[in-house]
C-alpha cells in the first residue's frame, strides 16, 4: 500500500514538472522580442497641411496619465505593492473606470496625451479594448507601442487571480499630424525565467513638423521599471539621455513625458553621502518595506539645460498595497512620478497634477502648457 502511495505521488509530481517545463519551453518561445527599433503605424493620421502643423509661439496642452490598464481603481490593491490581487473582480467594474477615464481625458482637451498601461484584450482587463476606446471618443492620430506581450502571466499563484494573456502598451494620441512614431526598445531585463513574464520597457518617439521651421517637435512617451533594485531604471535613463542629446544637437524642441517611477528633484531632498545618505521625500516613505520611487538624478539634465515640467503640490501616483483609504489619508502612500523633461527652447507656462483622487486609477495625470520659443 506504502509503494503504490508512493508511486502516486511520484507521477503526480511528474506530471506537475512535466507541466511547468512545458509552460516555461511555451513562454521562451512565444516570448515577445520586439526590434530595437520599430516604425508603428499612426491611425487616424491627418492630412500632411499646414493646417495640422504644430506652430511655434503657441501654448500647446499635452496631458500624461497613467491609466492603470482601468483597473487599479480606489478599491484595488496589487500584488507587487505589497497587496494581494491582480485583477479587478468583475468586467462591469474595469468598465466603470475606462468610462471614468474617458471622462478625464474628453474634459482636459489636450493638444497630445501621452498614456501608459493601456490593454488591449488582455485577460487582466477581461478582454476590453481600451486603446479602441479612447481612439473613439477623441478621434485623434493614435499610436501603441507594445511593452507588455505575454501569452499567459502566472501570477500572483491564486486562482482568480492570475493575470493571465497581457496585451499591452503606451499610447500617444495627437491633435497634429504626425510625421512618424517609432517605438525604441531600451536596455535591461530581468534574469530568465523571470524575463518571460515581464515587460519589454520601450520609449514611443513622435515627430511633428513645425509650420514655418526647419526644426522638428519631438515628443517621448515613456514609462520605465518600477520593480527592479533601480539598476534597469539607471540603464533606462542613460538611453533617453543620448537620445534626448541627439534631438536638441540638431536644434529640435524635444518633450520627454510619462511615468517614470522616479521621485522627480523637486519632490525630494538628498543629504549627506554613500552609507550616510539620507532621503527627504515630499510624501514621506512611512514605512521602510514600502515600494521606493529612487530620486531621479538631477545634475545632467539641469547641465544640459533640460527643465523638469512637475508639480508636487499634488501626489502623482499612490502605492498600491491596500484600497485608497478616503477616511484617514495618512494611511496612503503617495509619490511625485509622472511629469515631463523638455528642452531649454520650450517655455513652460504651466504644470499642474490634476487631483482626480484616484478614483480610476492609481496614477493623477499631469498637464503641461508649453510654448515652442522661436
Amino acid at each position: 500500500m506504502i509503494k503504490k502511495i508512493l508511486k502516486i505521488i511520484l507521477l503526480l509530481l511528474s506530471v506537475v514538472l512535466v507541466f511547468a517545463i512545458g509552460f516555461i519551453l511555451t513562454l521562451q518561445v512565444t516570448e515577445y522580442n520586439p526590434e530595437e527599433t520599430v516604425t508603428l503605424s499612426v491611425e487616424n493620421n491627418l492630412d500632411d497641411a499646414d493646417s495640422s502643423y504644430v506652430t511655434l509661439d503657441t501654448t500647446i496642452r499635452i496631458l500624461t496619465f497613467n491609466t492603470g490598464y482601468a483597473s487599479l481603481s480606489e478599491t484595488e490593491d496589487f500584488v507587487m505593492d505589497g497587496g494581494v490581487k491582480g485583477r479587478m473582480d468583475s468586467l462591469e467594474e474595469v468598465q466603470a473606470n475606462i468610462d471614468g477615464i474617458t471622462g478625464i481625458l474628453e474634459s482636459k482637451s489636450a493638444d497630445i496625451y501621452l498614456l501608459q498601461e493601456v490593454d488591449q484584450i488582455s485577460d487582466r482587463s477581461y478582454d476590453t479594448d481600451q486603446y479602441s476606446a479612447y481612439e473613439d471618443a477623441l478621434q485623434m492620430p493614435i499610436t501603441i507601442g507594445y511593452n507588455y506581450r505575454v501569452l499567459f502571466v502566472p501570477f500572483p499563484f491564486e486562482i482568480g487571480q492570475m493575470m493571465g494573456n497581457v496585451n499591452s502598451g503606451i499610447v500617444t494620441m495627437a491633435n497634429y499630424h504626425v510625421d512618424s512614431a517609432t517605438r525604441i526598445q531600451l536596455p535591461g531585463s530581468f534574469s530568465w525565467p523571470l524575463r518571460l513574464a515581464n515587460l519589454k520597457r520601450c520609449i514611443v518617439v513622435s515627430r511633428f513638423s513645425i509650420q514655418g521651421s526647419d526644426k522638428e517637435f519631438i515628443v517621448i512617451n515613456a514609462h520605465l521599471s518600477a520593480y527592479d533594485d533601480g539598476t534597469m531604471r539607471l540603464q533606462e535613463m542613460e538611453a533617453v539621455k543620448s537620445i534626448l542629446s541627439e534631438e536638441t544637437d540638431k536644434g529640435n524642441y524635444v518633450l520627454l513625458g510619462g511615468d517614470f517611477n522616479q521621485t522627480f528633484p523637486d519632490a525630494v531632498e538628498i543629504t549627506g553621502s554613500g552609507d550616510s545618505q539620507s532621503l527627504n521625500y515630499h510624501y514621506a516613505l512611512k514605512d521602510s518595506s514600502y515600494w521606493q520611487a529612487f530620486p531621479m538624478e538631477e545634475d545632467w539634465f539641469i547641465n544640459n539645460g533640460f527643465q523638469f515640467g512637475v508639480d508636487i503640490n499634488t501626489p502623482t501616483c499612490r502605492l498600491l498595497n491596500q484600497p485608497l483609504d478616503l477616511v484617514n489619508e495618512e494611511n496612503n502612500q503617495y509619490y511625485v512620478i509622472d511629469g515631463f523633461i523638455v528642452s531649454s527652447n520650450i517655455s513652460i507656462e504651466l504644470v499642474q497634477t490634476q487631483n482626480e483622487g484616484f478614483k480610476y486609477s492609481d496614477h493623477n495625470p499631469v498637464l503641461i502648457e508649453i510654448r515652442l520659443i522661436p
